[in-house]
């Protein structure tokens, strides 16, 4: 019993005796409450069917019918109501008509017999039928024909035009330029100068720049020249400068003979009758022109001095 006075004594020092007498009287009471049974659940009206099978319940049925005045507290559903028996069709589309624009009366085609109807209904009819708009006819260019613009350097912009082979430029009454075809490389043009003519810009004279007989330009190439007209005294008058774009070559291709001649002749013969006759005043070309391809050919040295004594020895004959 020492045990329990020492423990006793030492919990009253400390003033912790009260919790003492708490945790013991736990310890004592939670054993009882836990072997007590508890107590079965009242089912009065259970025990009132099973005494008398015949007797009627005295709360209400689970199912009754609904009043009238409990169908207007009945929750709504969203929709129209559906008899499950009935077949369900299922909506035709209804089509969108589109506006017909009105039609005008005069701008209307008339057939043969005596209108065409536009929406459903004959439209009125003028008389007149309409008549097509024929298509633009394609343009057509002979074999390296040329599109330029050329005119004087002062205006601002120089017309355009196309350019058949030997034509002159301006013009065959005052002409400054005469084209004589496409070399052999179908991307330079070769134009002969009338003499006097100073010449610069892209192109290349020939057979040199001071002694510019011949100018060999290629597409997009700028040219000026600079033309000075003679007074009335014979001296130096009026200087005008001209401007050369070449703007397109036309290759177009032969693939005969005969249509390679037939475009060969297509040639202006105004500007062939002023080469002629330059040809005749300052000896022949150191050009030949092949009738085949449509090109033009640069004579080599030893061709153009055979060519030059042909010439030669024709005008001998015509002593």
């Amino acid at each position: 019993m020492s045990i329990f006075k020492d423990i006793w004594s030492f919990l009253v020092l400390r003033k912790l005796w009260p919790v003492a007498i708490l945790l013991i009287a736990a310890a004592v009471a939670v054993p009882k409450l836990l072997a007590e049974e508890p107590a079965p659940p009242v089912t009065e009206a259970a025990v009132a069917v099973k005494s008398d099978k015949n007797a009627v319940l005295a709360t209400e049925p689970i199912v009754a019918p609904a009043a009238d005045a409990d169908r207007s507290g009945r929750r709504q559903v969203l929709g129209s109501r559906k008899d499950p028996f009935k077949p369900q069709v299922t909506p035709t589309p209804i089509p969108v008509v589109k506006p017909v624009a009105p039609v005008d009366a005069a701008k209307a085609p008339v057939d043969k017999g005596g209108g065409t109807s536009v929406g459903g209904s004959p439209a009125p009819t003028t008389g007149t039928p309409v008549v097509p708009t024929p298509a633009k006819p394609k343009k057509t260019y002979e074999l390296n024909e040329l599109t330029v613009r050329f005119g004087p350097s002062a205006d601002t912009q120089p017309p355009r035009k196309d350019v058949k082979r030997l034509q002159a430029l301006p013009s065959s009454d005052e002409p400054v330029l005469i084209y004589l075809g496409v070399l052999k490389d179908k991307k330079t043009a070769v134009f002969l100068l009338d003499s006097g003519i100073l010449a610069q810009g892209d192109g290349t004279c020939m057979p040199t720049r001071t002694t510019c007989e011949t100018i060999h330009i290629k597409e997009g190439e700028t040219e000026f020249f600079d033309v000075v007209t003679e007074d009335e005294e014979g001296g130096e008058g009026e200087s005008t400068q001209y401007q050369l774009d070449v703007l397109k070559i036309r290759k177009t291709v032969t693939t005969s003979k005969k249509k390679a001649a037939k475009s060969s002749a297509r040639v202006s013969k105004s500007g062939q009758k002023i080469l002629r006759a330059r040809v005749a005043g300052d000896g022949p070309l150191r050009y030949h022109y092949n009738k085949r391809t449509g090109r033009l050919e640069k004579l080599s040295h030893k061709a153009y001095k055979s060519v030059i004594a042909k010439a030669a020895k024709t005008a001998r004959a015509h002593f």
